[in-house]
């Protein structure tokens, strides 16, 4: 079967009624308390979820599927910077599907453009989940899901979803019509395939604030310390932690050696990246932040 919404089928007539009604509370009060810092901007980005949903995702209704596409859960929070958001597969920590948070780094961009492509780049994934033939199962950004964002003008690149030149056709039209102009930037807004970086992102501006922090590997998982000594041992594994200096294999806790890069988990996030970490820095962990 195949996998969508944490194991749910949403065409196996599973009631999700509590969960849509909690998620409507939490966009309740993300738009109604004053107090909150992102209350503004929480606003203002979900109506453009109702806008997307309705004209590009979900604007008829289809038979035999009852009611629309699910809204998302917005949140905001500030992790690696080379993330612009990410969308999480299945139920989050409060057991409600559809989350999408956007990084707080990228917030204070001076163009409302690159982050509502960010948002509808999010809102496909949901889109994706809930009605299309080909849901993932991992942090990755398949052929359908590609082919959904060309179908709305986003050009994200297969594999890390990338947007490789601004968006036009149909979301541009609707910027257009809203009064959005895109960014006028003083580099080129092509970006050529050896460059992983987003459209927005001026060349060579891409690695500025990144982690100076050292990397050390147990052989199943990976951390980053600020320390320049580093004496810990794994509670899964039970190998001791070795900084990692390009060398293949570090030695276990009984000297034998444990290779560094072995199978984990399947992601239940799927990151949307500003820029690519190197090969060498890519998700060891199988969860969140890549290392």
């Amino acid at each position: 079967m195949v996998e969508r919404l944490g194991g749910v089928d949403p065409t196996s007539g599973v009631n999700l009624s509590a969960s849509e009604q909690a998620k409507t509370g939490i966009r309740h009060n993300a738009e109604q308390d004053v107090t909150w810092k992102h209350h503004e901007l929480a606003k203002k980005l979900y109506g453009w979820t109702d806008i997307f949903r309705d004209r590009f995702l979900d604007p008829v209704a289809i038979p035999g599927r009852e009611g629309k596409l699910p809204g998302p859960v917005l949140g905001f929070g500030s992790f690696d910077y080379r993330i612009l958001a990410y969308y999480h597969l299945g139920k989050n920590a409060f057991g409600l599907d559809d989350e999408i948070i956007l990084n707080e780094v990228h917030l204070e961009r001076p163009f409302l453009w690159s982050v509502l492509e960010t948002v509808l780049h999010e809102q496909v994934h949901l889109w994706q989940q809930r009605q299309g033939k080909n849901p993932v199962g991992r942090n990755y950004h398949n052929k359908e899901f590609v082919a959904k964002c060309e179908q709305l003008g986003l050009h994200p690149r297969s594999g890390d979803g990338a947007h490789w030149k601004p968006a036009d056709g149909a979301f541009a039209q609707l910027m257009k019509e809203s009064g959005i102009a895109r960014p006028d930037l003083e580099f080129s807004l092509i970006v050529p395939k050896h460059e992983k970086r987003d459209w927005w992102v001026s060349p060579g501006k891409e690695r500025e604030g990144r982690s100076t922090l050292c990397k050390w590997s147990c052989g199943c998982q990976n951390v980053r310390v600020g320390a320049k000594e580093f004496h810990a041992c794994c509670l899964k594994c039970g190998n001791i932690f070795a900084k990692v200096d390009g060398s293949a294999e570090r030695p276990n806790a009984s000297g034998a050696k444990a290779a560094l890069h072995q199978p984990e988990p399947k992601s239940r996030i799927i990151h949307d990246f500003r820029e690519m970490p190197d090969s060498v820095d890519q998700d060891q962990n199988g969860y969140d932040l890549p290392l």
